[in-house]
């Protein structure tokens, strides 16, 4: 049993066994010395994949072809015409005239007196198409075609939806390509029907199967039909309110003709946004490359390394005195973190242009292991190699045929060079087919993918026309943001070498928290043992002092005899 000493003991017992524990415990000392070693590398390597997330955000935002295409797209006229590029638009300027704007046909029916007014039941069916009237001399029939495009839509009306508001809200149930609502004109509820796109091609035609057997007169369900072919009353019921119309405008005294006021498909890597129609003189809208934008990017890159690099050196510092060392001084993990990065920006890329490394636009590296932007460098770069910036940063292809372009890629695209063969082409009513690499593609409208489990996975470009047959190669490279994207996603995976690493620093601590607990337990008994053995020798010492005590009182009293 332990035990303290108390008044009249000879040994200070607490001293002596605190005294004997401080040697004792020198192991669990260095333990704890080691958790905390450890425990600050834990805290480092938060610190490093912090960063270089942050890293991995900017680089992967400059991994996009659009952030150096950049261009900028001015009109003389804004409010008849805006537009906005791709970056892909032949930089230039072109006179454009807008004479008419696309409009959607409006159809109308009233003599409603309450919107719970009964119409009728039956159904209704709503085709799409283009509607040519007839023209006198020479004599030419009218004719409704079909828009293949868009399929018919069918409603019912019943007694749950046979008045007018049950007819709107059954045709808006539909939540198909027209819309209808109510307007009161002071006099008389309209049904109101548009067709929700533009374009003579979106024109309609509605049919009736009328429960009352007759499906043309105007009695009944039969009062929306209309069939602009055709006689009022007779199967052509409504009032047309606005009639179907394309766009149709002039660029350089081309007539372009276009069922949206949207066109994206006039001029190459140009979307025109029609607003108004031009009066008297042509509007300019002229093309141009926006440096500043590029710049911008360049330096955003050139940015973001250099915030990654102060906090790489932080972490791995040397400092003389050893008392401000980075945490991950000497850590062969944090060097070889450092040595990757740098190694693909010290890396020409592959992408088929004179213009491959960072040094040919101005970016180098600095004695203090920081980048700079040579601004004058950067700028003769833009003027002379604009269209290769964007390759040496992101991930981009060049084809040999000039209807075969590069649209994107994924994270599984590899880089080289791959044959394209096409077997049909593409448009907006049947898909491409052919080979990227010689496995058979995935096709949508004009694209043709690369094939899953190829090298060509994800590869996407489209064929604009041309022959069937083989069409050149496409040549993929990725530039430094996207090789940078692709390395950081593997450090910074659960199986990276990060992630291995702080695995193995916490299995450390566990084994050094069960060796804490190991010696603490066996220290304890130590230190019963010392205190009991103590305290013993702290008894037999107290009574042999009591003993030379009354011995040395005895002789003393003789004496006085």
């Amino acid at each position: 049993m332990a035990t303290t000493s108390g008044v009249g003991s000879v040994l200070d017992v607490t001293s002596i066994v605190s005294s004997l524990m401080s040697v004792e415990k020198a192991p669990l000392t260095k333990i704890a010395t080691q958790k905390t070693a450890y425990q600050s590398q834990i805290s480092a390597y938060g610190t490093l994949k912090s960063a270089l997330s942050t890293f991995q955000t900017s680089v992967n935002a400059l991994s996009s072809l659009s952030k150096f295409n950049a261009q900028s797209v001015t009109s003389s006229n804004t409010s008849v015409l805006t537009a906005s590029s791709n970056g892909t638009a032949t930089v230039g300027s072109y006179d454009i005239n807008v004479s008419q704007l696309a409009k959607s046909q409006k159809l109308s029916v009233g003599g409603f007196s309450s919107v719970s007014d009964v119409v009728g039941t039956g159904s209704l069916t709503i085709s799409f198409g283009t509607f040519t009237p007839e023209v006198a001399v020479p004599f030419t029939a009218s004719s409704f075609a079909p828009n293949t495009a868009k399929s018919d839509i069918n409603i019912t009306i019943d007694s749950s939806n046979n008045t007018l508001a049950g007819v709107r809200d059954a045709i808006n149930a539909a939540n198909a390509s027209v819309n209808a609502t109510i307007v009161n004109d002071g006099t008389t509820n309209r049904l109101v029907i548009t067709s929700k796109d533009t374009g003579e091609v979106n024109s309609l035609k509605i049919a009736v199967t009328d429960s009352d057997g007759n499906n043309l007169d105007a009695s009944g369900l039969s009062k929306l039909a209309y069939d602009p072919q055709a006689t009022a009353g007779n199967g052509k019921n409504l009032t047309v309110l606005q009639d179907a119309k394309n766009a149709l405008l002039k660029i350089d005294g081309i007539d372009i003709v276009k069922s949206s006021n949207s066109i994206s498909d006039a001029i190459d890597g140009v979307t025109l946004n029609l607003l108004g129609l031009t009066a008297g003189n042509a509007l300019n809208l002229s093309v141009a490359t926006n440096q500043d934008a590029v710049k911008t990017s360049v330096s955003s890159f050139v940015d973001a390394y250099n915030k990654l690099d102060t906090t790489l050196r932080s972490l791995t510092k040397f400092d003389e005195t050893g008392q401000a060392n980075g945490a991950l001084l000497g850590d062969s993990t944090a060097r070889s973190v450092i040595n990757q990065i740098r190694a693909v920006m010290n890396t020409a890329i592959n992408n088929g242009s004179s213009v491959n490394s960072l040094t040919q636009i101005g970016v180098s590296f600095q004695r203090d292991g920081k980048l700079s932007l040579d601004s004058t460098k950067f700028a003769s770069a833009v003027s002379t190699n604009f269209n290769d910036i964007a390759s040496l940063f992101a991930a981009s292809a060049r084809a040999t045929d000039p209807q075969v372009s590069f649209v994107s890629s994924s994270s599984k695209t590899k880089e080289g060079t791959y044959a394209v063969s096409v077997t049909q082409l593409g448009s907006t009513l049947v898909n491409a087919q052919g080979t990227i690499n010689g496995v058979t593609a995935a096709g949508s409208t004009t694209t043709l993918r690369g094939a899953v489990g190829d090298d060509s996975e994800g590869l996407t470009v489209n064929v604009a026309g041309g022959a069937t047959g083989a069409r050149g190669t496409v040549s993929f490279s990725l530039g430094y943001a996207a090789k940078l994207g692709t390395l950081l996603d593997s450090l910074l995976s659960e199986d990276g070498i990060l992630a291995a690493r702080t695995d193995g620093i916490n299995t450390s601590i566990k084994r050094l928290d069960t060796q804490s607990e190991r010696i603490s337990s066996r220290l304890t008994a130590i230190e019963d043992r010392y205190r009991a053995q103590y305290s013993r020798l702290d008894v037999l010492l107290t009574n042999m002092s009591t003993t030379s005590t009354f011995l040395t009182q005895q002789i003393a009293a003789l004496n006085a005899k």
